[in-house]
């Protein structure tokens, strides 16, 4: 009867293990699907969208550039219930490669495809498959293995093959590779097993020179409220300080310019009081801050 009992349990585990299967395979299907949907709509389908993917993101969401040291962070994204507008954190902490995969993964989000899907699947499963085949579409990665794959199919000649990839499509290696597999590119178990610092140590090693894209853009950046504080500011409704201070956690760059403003500004009222031949601005400025008091 023991015998019997490990059976029936063994039995029902392989069907959750089938059912999970089949969820994830649904969801990778998904994904491709709605990938290759916004590629015609928004990009086309014959070339790579690197960075672009950033300024398509913008055109229907706010982006917020954010150092976050978090290695385990890339991004997120968030919709406000007072105006239905979304934010997308992206975490400049993070190679160029991994922000950009991120901006397509939380594309999927900004265009709220979830809300398309009636099945039951795995929501950020088919967001990175989306990420993958916006980034790296089939019929561009297969044209370009067939480009770049000569008859020796060394060990060697395909990792320069992950890295020529990643470097045109400005994709994470990790993500590269994982591509190559799902297209059944390549049956190489090795290269699945390495990390992206591994990839950049094998371009080391094959005298490959380095890439920007491997590198993290250390920014802080909140395009959407630094327009709004301008406008403020030109409707005389913010001063430059008042400018400064509001910006200074999202924006140090643009919160640092309206302080130079602010000096310059503070700077150009006491060259007029140096060179006032009288004394008539001074009785005047004085006069005023009686009339305050």
């Amino acid at each position: 009867m023991k015998f019997i009992t490990q059976m029936k349990s063994s039995t029902k585990e392989s069907k959750v293990d089938v059912m999970s299967s089949q969820k994830v395979n649904h969801a990778d299907r998904i994904g491709e699907a709605f990938a290759l949907q916004v590629l015609s709509e928004h990009f086309g389908t014959e070339t790579f969208i690197g960075s672009s993917i950033e300024l398509k993101v913008e055109e229907l969401a706010s982006i917020v550039y954010k150092e976050i040291r978090d290695p385990d962070f890339f991004g997120a994204t968030i919709t406000l219930k007072r105006d239905n507008r979304k934010y997308v954190l992206l975490n400049t902490s993070q190679t160029l490669r991994h922000r950009y995969f991120t901006a397509a993964h939380e594309f999927w989000h900004v265009l709220n495809i979830n809300s398309m899907i009636k099945d039951d699947i795995d929501p950020e499963r088919a967001a990175d498959r989306f990420a993958a085949a916006l980034m790296l579409p089939e019929s561009l990665v297969r044209s370009l293995i067939r480009s770049l794959q000569e008859d020796d199919k060394k060990e060697q000649e395909e990792k320069k093959i992950v890295i020529r990839i990643s470097d045109i499509s400005s994709a994470p290696y990790v993500a590269v590779v994982k591509r190559l597999v799902e297209l059944k590119l390549t049956d190489n178990k090795g290269l699945a097993e390495l990390s992206d610092k591994d990839w950049t140590e094998i371009r080391r090693e094959l005298n490959i020179v380095e890439s920007p894209l491997d590198q993290p853009q250390r920014i802080n950046r909140f395009t959407d409220y630094e327009e709004r504080i301008a406008q403020e500011v030109q409707d005389d409704n913010l001063n430059f300080i008042e400018a400064s201070k509001r910006l200074a956690t999202v924006s140090p760059e643009k919160s640092a310019e309206y302080a130079q403003l602010r000096a310059a500004e503070v700077e150009k009222v006491m060259d007029e009081i140096e060179n006032d031949e009288d004394d008539d601005f001074l009785d005047a400025l004085f006069e005023t801050r009686r009339t305050k008091k």
